[in-house]
């Protein structure tokens, strides 16, 4: 979690390559360099990834592993920690979070900046169209600074979402009381009994009301998919080029999400529900940064600019707005590695793995199928058991699966 603490002078002035610095060259990083409290297990970057950030440990230690090479531990204050975790790009570690980590990272584009590897941008004129490049830097410039303040603008969960959420983490909590907090949205409540009474789940006697059907489901599932339903009415928009933009994410949100509830089915240890869910979410950073892009002309005028953008900015926004409403690591890894196509987290699925295949399959007979790797390339393919079937026959599954697959995204989409 992004904290309010700037890092001083002499911390950013003792690790490299900042240890050049002149005093006043590192008042210019420290404005908006910002402590970052981490969860432990939380991912910072993995193999082959390329984000635009500099990492560094501040205390707390974190493991680095990497394909064929001994994995490694750092701890803060040791010559390791002087140099940036991922002080190659890409980043040649899968880098995690263990006990108490404190990090602080800072904006390949500032660092630039400042060690004089490119020229500043000219002052940003309202009324002159910007350099994409530039345009992104400054869109990323006001999301930090509004998270340094903990004024990001991040949509909210929608109430009734953050208390069954909490409900169910709470052990003590039973089926009725869930029941009571959903009944007081009677549109959820419908909802609900519509989805226990789907083909996913229903059983021999229709369900009628919204306690049976919460019993029917259980109360992770509930939870999911409270949390789901809730996340429909923020892909709104004033603008109609953003609206527009809203609705065709949101669209891509439940296909990518039904996809990945039936590629669930053929991987061990992952849960068909929970699937659903990290499809729903792999692309919420889209929100945040179409929230600020209202600001810029350029991008709401600028379908195809606005998609580029948020596509190197979502992740880390996506990030924040996880943390915000308080989800488990689990989601928090999809949206991190969500389209890290290489990603090879262990030989046993996640739903991290679930959502890049889905992704995949939903790119097939569309103009993106080009500009992304084939299906088999990927190391999630050969984990679910539809990887020893090649890429041919598993489409002729996921073809047979093709009505739930629909029911899915339409009960999805309301």
């Amino acid at each position: 979690m992004r904290t309010d603490t700037l890092v001083s002078i002499e911390v950013l002035g003792s690790v490299v390559p900042f240890d050049k610095l002149e005093a006043n060259e590192l008042q210019q990083l420290v404005q908006d360099t910002c402590y970052e409290t981490l969860l432990t297990g939380e991912t910072i970057a993995r193999c082959g990834s390329n984000d635009p950030w500099t990492y560094y440990l501040a205390s707390g230690e974190v493991s680095m592993e990497a394909p064929g090479q001994e994995k490694m531990v750092v701890t803060a204050g040791d010559d390791r920690a002087k140099l940036p975790l991922n002080y190659t790009k890409p980043c040649q570690w899968t880098i995690r979070a263990r006990d108490g980590v404190v990090i602080f990272r800072i904006s390949d584009a500032v660092v630039r900046k400042v060690l004089g590897d490119e020229p500043a941008p000219d002052k940003i004129d309202d009324n002159v169209p910007l350099e994409e490049s530039e345009l992104m830097a400054q869109l990323m410039r006001d999301i930090e600074r509004d998270a340094k303040s903990n004024k990001l603008k991040i949509p909210s969960l929608p109430e009734i979402a953050l208390q069954v959420q909490a409900a169910v983490r709470h052990k003590g909590t039973d089926v009725s009381e869930v029941a009571r907090m959903v009944m007081a949205d009677p549109p959820l409540a419908g909802r609900l009994i519509q989805v226990a009474n789907s083909p996913m789940y229903r059983g021999k006697a229709p369900i009628t009301t919204c306690q049976m059907a919460i019993s029917r489901m259980g109360l992770s599932v509930t939870r999911d998919l409270v949390v789901g339903c809730s996340l429909q009415q923020m892909f709104e928009s004033e603008s109609p080029l953003l609206k527009r933009y809203m609705q065709k994410a949101w669209q891509h949100s439940t296909r990518v999400a039904a996809l990945a509830a039936v590629i669930s089915r053929h991987g061990r240890g992952v849960d068909e529900d929970r699937a659903m869910l990290a499809g729903l979410v792999h692309n919420i950073g889209a929100l945040p940064i179409i929230n600020y892009a209202e600001q810029y002309p350029e991008l709401v005028e600028d379908e195809a600019m606005l998609g580029r953008v948020i596509r190197k900015l979502s992740c880390d926004a996506g990030v924040q707005v996880l943390r915000r409403w308080d989800f488990e690591l689990d989601l928090i890894d999809v949206v991190r590695g969500g389209s890290d196509w290489y990603r090879d987290a262990g030989p046993r699925p996640d739903y991290c793995d679930v959502v890049l295949l889905a992704q995949l399959y939903s790119f097939i007979d569309t103009p993106q199928m080009d500009d992304y790797p084939t299906i088999d390339e990927v190391p999630a393919f050969s984990k679910f058991s539809l990887g020893r079937l090649g890429p041919k026959m598993t489409l002729r599954v996921l073809e047979t699966a093709q009505a739930d697959i629909d029911a899915i995204e339409q009960m999805l989409q309301g």
